[in-house]
């Protein structure tokens, strides 16, 4: 017995001290107010506060998030110039060499495509993380990615749709491709009370629905607007609030304004309270044309709030779902779609309290952070290993 212990303790301290000689880099154009950002500083926080070394670098320039790194985490900004900046690729390689940085995790196409190209002779290995389908990608950018993609340790798709796409749209080889989920911290979202903020946004007799993203084409918010008049002209006493800025602010605003529903559709901007605020929804929505793995999807299901997503991307592995229940459902991206699921969750309290319940327990089982930091941490050894 004391033996198996000793072994034990042995073992726990190889570990620990194998993390310890971890150096860990984490690259970002900018911690900007986004979901492939957001993960960048849960990351980088979860490493620093196991007491790893952890360096965080934003190509362009800080970003909102950067406040939300906690002061273990080293962060320099390397001021890169729009486009093609060919001082970037010697400041990165020197940062590295300086910092005696044992491996490299980059995400998103700016930082991906620059940290390969500044690594590709130094020996570091460099981790890529894609979030998303990226069908913006024409030829060239794809023949990049191939090309660099000999440069890569290994490629994280953040869900399998994503991993789907890299392989066969772009022709990444499939050895190299990791899906790995993203994840959230749960008991934050869980902890949301929304009693107090629900009178401020609706009538108590109200369907209460909202929607937490980037104003950006991509989100297609003109699409939750249509659904929300068509579900309004079934007598459904429905009120939509939005979260987020972006640059398709003005043309949401005119859609709100050219279906006169500046009554019932909201746009709150940035919000602090984001927890609470979905705490006080009856269904989260997205209604998106393309998704990695949706973050703000999560945090609504964590939050005990069901949600409907649009058949899009990612989001199929974001809804909760075992032979017990479900968190959610899927639409086709329509407007037409989006508002049968709205009339059909809005006509059956029952039902969604019963969806509730079951996204905030499987989310605390299955989408919670410390999963995917194992998941990045397990990944990180092998391939120093």
């Amino acid at each position: 017995m004391s033996l198996m212990i000793q072994e034990a303790s042995s073992k726990d301290q190889s570990d620990h001290q194998c993390k310890q000689r971890r150096r860990l880099m984490f690259v970002i154009e900018a911690l900007t107010v986004g979901g492939a950002e957001q993960l960048v500083v849960d990351l980088a926080n979860e490493f620093a506060q196991q007491g790893e070394y952890v360096h965080v670098v934003c190509l362009s320039k800080p970003g909102e998030l950067v406040d939300l790194l906690v002061p273990e985490v080293k962060v320099t900004i390397l001021d890169k110039r729009p486009g093609i900046d060919l001082r970037i690729s010697r400041k990165l390689r020197n940062l590295v060499k300086s910092d005696n940085i044992s491996i490299v995790n980059s995400h998103l196409w700016t930082a991906n495509l620059w940290t390969r190209i500044a690594l590709v002779k130094s020996g570091i290995p460099v981790v890529a993380t894609e979030h998303n389908r990226d069908v913006w990608k024409r030829a060239h950018n794809r023949t990049i990615d191939r090309i660099l993609s000999y440069a890569t340790a290994k490629l994280i798709a953040v869900s399998e749709d994503t991993a789907s796409y890299y392989r066969r749209d772009v022709g990444i080889r499939s050895s190299l491709i990791t899906v790995i989920n993203n994840g959230i911290d749960t008991a934050r979202y869980a902890n949301g009370s929304g009693i107090k903020l629900r009178s401020s946004l609706a009538r108590e007799t109200d369907f209460l629905v909202g929607s937490v993203g980037r104003l950006a084409k991509a989100k297609n918010h003109p699409r939750l607007i249509a659904a929300t008049e068509m579900v309004k002209q079934k007598g459904i006493p429905i009120q939509v609030v939005i979260v987020g800025e972006g640059p398709e602010r003005l043309a949401t605003e005119m859609k709100i304004s050219k279906l006169g529903l500046e009554d019932c559709v909201k746009l709150l901007g940035v919000r602090t309270d984001i927890p609470d605020l979905l705490a006080a929804l009856d269904v989260f929505v997205l209604s998106s044309d393309r998704e990695g793995h949706p973050l703000s999807a999560l945090e609504a299901q964590a939050a005990g709030t069901p949600v409907i997503l649009t058949k899009a991307g990612g989001n199929a592995d974001a809804v909760s779902r075992s032979d017990q229940g479900c968190g959610g459902i899927l639409v086709d991206c329509t407007p037409a779609a989006l508002a049968d699921g709205l009339y059909q969750l809005a006509t059956d309290h029952e039902k969604r309290k019963e969806m509730g319940r079951f996204a905030k327990a499987y989310a605390a089982a299955q989408f919670d952070k410390s999963k995917m930091i194992n998941s990045y941490s397990e990944l990180f050894d092998s391939v120093l290993a």
